[in-house]
């Protein structure tokens, strides 16, 4: 199995953690990596942070490992902490040589580092994230981003929309359309024969029967009756602050958050460190740890690894699962 790791950010965290996770057999044993970016930045990082690991002959070779690079090659100086429309063109072109390797299976999985967007924009990227590119490349309209923590696992029905626009895209074809792919990756990528999702209200005290919005009335409700009859074991609206205060989540194999930060906080607090970005939905597997570049401390070596074992570990295991369920 073939795993490749792009580069995200060269003035990030990232090459920091996945050197960090490469080391001392923390993943599964079974993968081989590759490395999709500039040589010269991780030579620049592993002197740096005085890493035990060296590049030879267009390898990496860490930890009895040898990881073949593949990318771009530069003179970029690295900068940490620093926003550069250079080191954002880097994480671009590593992004699509990965996805456009994956699509021809040369490779069997994706882990991305952590990119930062105004870096990625001032490169000329045109999308809101990592998930948004990934899914366009692939020819799918609608991709579901799952997050998870070990049987913690959060789906979102938008992703990167403002505020201000998010009850517009909460409609009965979005809602039913995430309950069904949050339903079809339980069960292909993850493992589960007969999934249960929970369905987070938008509103607060989910509308109150309409007293506090009407979203949960007119789209939400009928989108997980629509599930239901189709054979999609689903509850809800719930309420989100009481469906994390009681603990609710433990009850199911999943839940659906409307937006962005009404499901990513919980999970990220109860993952506490840990946790991996999934994107569903698509031909290929891709992961990413569940964290930003972390600009404030980047180059002090003091980065903690174990998202990105987890996005390595789950990368591995989401292979094993599609194939299984092809059996």
């Amino acid at each position: 199995m073939k795993i490749a790791i792009t580069i995200g950010d060269a003035n990030g965290i990232g090459i920091e953690v996945m050197l960090k996770a490469l080391s001392g057999n923390k993943y599964n044993s079974e993968a081989e990596f590759e490395f999709y970016g500039c040589s010269n930045v991780l030579y620049q990082w592993i002197k740096l942070l005085k890493f035990p690991a060296k590049i030879k002959s267009n390898f990496l070779e860490i930890s009895g490992l040898k990881i073949r690079l593949y990318g771009e090659e530069s003179d970029y100086v690295i900068q940490p902490g620093e926003i550069s429309s250079i080191a954002g063109g880097l994480a671009g072109f590593a992004i699509e040589s990965a996805v456009s390797d994956a699509l021809a299976n040369k490779i069997d999985a994706i882990v991305t580092l952590p990119i930062t967007k105004e870096s990625m924009y001032l490169s000329g990227w045109k999308f809101p994230g990592h998930t948004e590119m990934i899914a366009s490349r692939c020819n799918v309209k609608s991709p579901l981003m799952i997050l998870f923590k070990d049987n913690l696992r959060a789906a979102l029905v938008t992703i990167h929309k403002p505020l201000k626009h998010v009850a517009k895209h909460i409609t009965i074809d979005s809602v039913f359309d995430s309950i069904a792919k949050f339903n079809n990756s339980l069960k292909k990528d993850f493992g589960i024969s007969e999934p249960k999702i929970a369905v987070l209200g938008l509103n607060p005290h989910a509308g109150e029967n309409g007293n506090i919005g009407s979203e949960e009335i007119d789209d939400i409700i009928p989108a997980i009756n629509q599930a239901k009859l189709i054979g999609i074991d689903c509850d809800g609206p719930f309420p989100a602050d009481g469906f994390f205060a009681h603990k609710d989540y433990k009850n199911y194999d999943g839940y659906l958050a409307m937006y962005h930060d009404q499901g990513l906080i919980p999970l990220k607090l109860l993952a506490d460190g840990g946790g991996v970005n999934f994107t569903a939905g698509l031909p290929i597997v891709r992961t990413s740890p569940d964290h930003g570049t972390a600009y404030a401390i980047a180059g002090k070596g003091i980065a903690d690894e174990q998202s990105t074992v987890d996005a390595i570990n789950a990368a591995i295991d989401i292979v094993n699962s599609r194939i299984k369920s092809k059996v």
